[in-house]
């Protein structure tokens, strides 16, 4: 099995798997719902986490009548309309099953209604405001599937997005500011947001459940560099290997050449022996 979850996409999920901030987060997406309530949210996350299977990042239900799923992301994935139909399709699976609702009746069968968003903690850049499903198709193709995902790069200054987005931003300036220790990496992520007033009460509840999180996300993500700087090392010098065995074979092909025109071989003769092609041969023979 792969360990499939870094810190920030946990830290996401531990924020938003709590209807508390699950609600807020809902509040910012959908500002006109003022009388929404926990007791109208339903946490409807695919979880999977140690594996390779599908699985979200967070999935809501509201009031039984639209359903979001929403991703973070910190380094950019084109693919994620893809991912996103893939998510849905499970959702709405299981949604049915729940419900008991059979879609091999006469009648139309009634789902909530979908919305997609990835909350992206990287920079902007040149990134789209929103990734659509029709990319993934050949120029020109007319698909009757529609699938758009709407992308979140900043929110309003404290609401629960602003806040998860400069959190992110803050543990990658420690990490990049403490490389060698990882203890010091989180203490001053911590400690930065309490200050800031970013998630400080949900970091201040779940300070030691998230601690954990964080040391193991960074040893795992050191551990997995030094297996990706050992297999780098290990393919440099296969290559020089090859290039080292490559360079002797031709270095042996051009000895038999100057063998070849001291015996007064004819070019014929000399290119079927080095295995040099006939022109190269010939170029090489004495005017």
């Amino acid at each position: 099995m792969k360990y499939k979850r870094k810190a920030k996409d946990s830290v996401f999920t531990n924020l938003f798997g709590r209807k508390k901030y699950a609600l807020q987060l809902f509040k910012v997406l959908h500002p006109e719902e003022k009388d929404a309530t926990e007791d109208d949210i339903e946490i409807i996350t695919i979880e999977n986490v140690m594996t390779d299977g599908i699985y979200n990042d967070l999935g809501l239900m509201f009031r039984s009548r639209l359903i979001l799923l929403v991703e973070a992301q910190s380094t950019w994935n084109g693919n994620m309309a893809a991912r996103s139909l893939l998510y849905l399709s499970e959702t709405y699976k299981r949604y049915l099953e729940k419900n008991k609702i059979s879609l091999f009746t006469s009648s139309t069968v009634e789902l909530p209604v979908p919305e997609v968003y990835v909350i992206f903690t990287g920079e902007k850049s040149n990134h789209p405001e929103r990734i659509k499903l029709n990319d993934h198709f050949p120029d020109g193709t007319v698909s009757p599937l529609q699938l758009n995902v709407k992308m979140i790069y900043d929110s309003k200054e404290g609401d629960i997005i602003y806040q998860y987005i400069n959190f992110c931003k803050v543990f990658d300036e420690m990490r990049k500011k403490y490389p060698e220790s990882i203890v010091l990496a989180v203490k001053y992520t911590f400690r930065i947001c309490f200050d800031k007033k970013l998630l400080s009460e949900f970091l201040k509840e779940h300070e030691t459940e998230l601690n954990d999180i964080m040391y193991d996300f960074l040893y795992n993500e050191e551990y997995w560099r030094k297996l990706m700087l050992r297999d780098e090392r290990k393919k440099a010098r296969e290559e020089g290997l090859a290039e080292g065995l490559a360079e002797g074979s031709r270095m042996k092909s051009l000895e038999v050449v100057q063998t070849g025109i001291q015996m007064n071989l004819s070019a014929e003769q000399i290119s079927k022996l080095s295995g040099l092609s006939l022109s190269e041969v010939e170029s090489m023979m004495p005017m």
